[in-house]
């Protein structure tokens, strides 16, 4: 092979890689379009092969109906993955046609990451496209969406775009919460550098978007469009560290959720206002990693795929190996335990051990993963987090 030839077949790797992984998870998952409505969850979770594009789509429009999101359905999730959940039941052929097409949209959404990744001085590509957790988790949930709108908020922020960076850290926090990490430490470093101008126009079209998404929702269908707050401000400890320390009252659990959101965000803007000026952008990325990782592991629901967000923050920061494969090592095992432990019920308080080890063992590695960043972030204020960034994207380019 030709040394451009090499070239290409390098730059396409990350890609090709990411790709054959989504695929392999569609291929496990499609599966589970055999056995419609109420046998569809038994089966999956059994099987270990449970989606919940399958899932709320079969509860939905597997009779051929076609609710309007939020006025006739109430949805669990923001507007944009309540459209996104919606629009594939338009299309012809039955299930395994909308979920093909939802997964499609997902592996746009992968390649757009992996594209962004690239872009990013420092960044690792390979932190989101090599982890098998796409294999298992790109296509449980719609998570790759507003990940990819993360990445593409955070590059508009490097590339001092302030308008379409708050534009798309609209569009991200419309879709999911999540991508809300990016601001602390963004909104820190615009007004360390004294950028009034810049932080009102980010300001203003987050603002304009926010509004544009969401208002016409909220103004036609108030109470569907507000489920998604209640509910989720009502559920109690589910798979979290919480349930292991016995705290379930929903009150309580938002209380010290958020209390550990706020930390997090604080140091993350602490970060990048005290940040030499040729590591502020890195201090920006690791901040946006520390939010993640630490609301992640504090919230009060775990969700496997919530692991897509800590592969996105490392991604993002060029984080360690060995923490690459302890995530995904543990990401691996989280899914498979938790499906066993809901078939086997019969014997559940044998895997109810087993699951209680796991969520301590995953909550001690997200907590080495956030120990890593805050040690990094305080680096940057000497100036040393460029040095580190650059060390460690040589390291990745030589992999």
């Amino acid at each position: 092979m030709s040394q451009s030839g090499r070239e290409r077949l390098r730059s396409a790797a990350p890609y090709l890689v990411a790709t054959a992984w989504l695929v392999l998870g569609w291929a496990f998952l499609v599966r589970g379009v055999e056995h419609p409505g109420v046998a569809y969850r038994p089966w999956a979770f059994s099987h270990h092969a449970y989606s919940d594009l399958l899932a709320m789509t079969g509860d939905r429009y597997l009779a051929g109906g076609r609710p309007l999101p939020y006025l006739e359905d109430r949805i669990e999730y923001p507007v944009l993955l309540g459209v996104a959940l919606w629009a594939p039941s338009f299309l012809p052929g039955g299930q395994v046609v909308h979920f093909t097409a939802s997964v499609f949209l997902l592996w746009l959404c992968l390649l757009a990451s992996v594209a962004v990744l690239r872009r990013l001085p420092g960044a690792s590509p390979w932190w989101l496209a090599g982890t098998p957790a796409i294999a298992y988790y790109g296509a449980l949930n719609w998570d790759l969406l507003p990940i990819a709108l993360l990445l593409a908020a955070v590059l508009a922020v490097e590339r001092e775009r302030p308008a379409r960076a708050g534009a798309i850290a609209a569009l991200g926090v419309s879709a999911k919460l999540w991508p809300v990490a990016l601001l602390p430490g963004a909104i820190a470093a615009l007004v360390s550098r004294r950028r009034a101008a810049d932080l009102a126009r980010a300001g203003a079209a987050f603002v304009a978007i926010t509004l544009l998404v969401n208002l016409p929702v909220a103004l036609a269908a108030p109470d569907g469009w507000a489920w998604f707050w209640r509910f989720n401000g009502g559920r109690s400890a589910e798979n979290s560290v919480w349930e292991l320390l016995r705290v379930k009252d929903p009150a309580l659990l938002n209380a010290l959720a958020a209390a550990v959101l706020l930390a997090a965000a604080g140091a993350a803007a602490l970060g990048a206002w005290r940040a030499a000026p040729d590591s502020r952008s890195r201090a920006v990325r690791l901040g946006t990693a520390l939010v993640l990782v630490a609301w992640v592991a504090s919230n009060k629901v775990w969700s496997p795929q919530y692991a897509l967000y800590a592969f996105a923050a490392g991604a993002l920061v060029a984080g360690p190996r060995w923490l690459f494969v302890a995530l995904a090592a543990i990401s691996v095992v989280d899914y498979h335990l938790a499906f066993e432990v809901r078939t086997e019920r019969g014997i559940f308080w044998f895997f109810d051990g087993w699951y209680y080890a796991e969520e301590l063992l995953r909550t001690a590695i997200y907590a080495a993963f956030a120990a890593w960043l805050l040690l990094e972030l305080r680096a940057t204020r000497a100036g040393r987090g460029a040095v580190t960034s650059g060390a460690v994207a040589s390291r990745e380019a030589a992999a």
